[in-house]
């Protein structure tokens, strides 16, 4: 499991805060992965953002590892997370793209926020992009909570992308073009580590 690495990476020291809803690493023997870290247990999936928060507000982390964020609650809790200046390693599932067109979300990315435009900038918009003209734009709503994501590429464990800049790769799916990300393969005999530059 990937969280249960860098959690292994980053609890030398009790100042990381896990936030867990399933028992996979924080049992009740906990996982060696977790180390000096503190860990809150979520006793329910309704009770996840409350916890982020109470972990932040009461613990002062310097990172959290958040099992899993689905739902708009958590993330909310993680822009919160995200505002008090803690790093956050959490899980969502999808794509880049898919989390950009997730109304629930796209908070994590920055958020999609519509836009009305002049007629020059429409124009100038439907010439670049060769598409009809419309007045009506696509823009990120504010700052990512995530600077870095890392997809995890479906049916091959062994490659993954890495999206070094969030914001901009958002602002250039909503443009309608492809993102730059680091696409990462490793050698499953050798453990060796191959990147190339790659858009999505």
């Amino acid at each position: 499991m990937l969280q249960a690495d860098f959690c292994e990476l980053l609890s030398p020291g009790p100042q990381m805060g896990l936030s867990y809803c399933l028992n996979s690493v924080c049992v009740v023997h906990p996982h060696r992965c977790i180390g000096h870290a503190r860990r809150m247990m979520v006793p329910s999936l309704d009770d996840q953002s409350a916890v982020m928060v109470e972990c932040v507000q009461n613990h002062t982390p310097h990172v959290m590892v958040i099992d899993e964020i689905g739902r708009q609650q958590e993330v909310d809790a993680a822009r919160t997370v995200k505002r008090r200046g803690v790093r956050m390693v959490a899980s969502a599932h999808g794509t880049l793209r898919d989390l950009i067109a997730n109304p629930e979300l796209n908070g994590l990315v920055g958020g999609v926020a519509t836009a009305t435009v002049g007629d020059a900038m429409a124009k100038e918009r439907a010439r670049k992009s060769r598409r009809g003209v419309t007045k009506t734009v696509c823009e990120r709503a504010g700052a990512p909570a995530f600077e870095v994501i890392v997809e995890i590429c479906r049916g091959d464990p062994h490659t993954w992308r890495v999206v070094h800049d969030v914001a901009s790769a958002v602002d250039t799916v909503l443009k309608g073009d492809k993102y730059k990300a680091q696409t990462r393969t490793r050698d499953p005999r050798t453990g060796c580590i191959f990147g190339k530059l790659t858009r999505h």
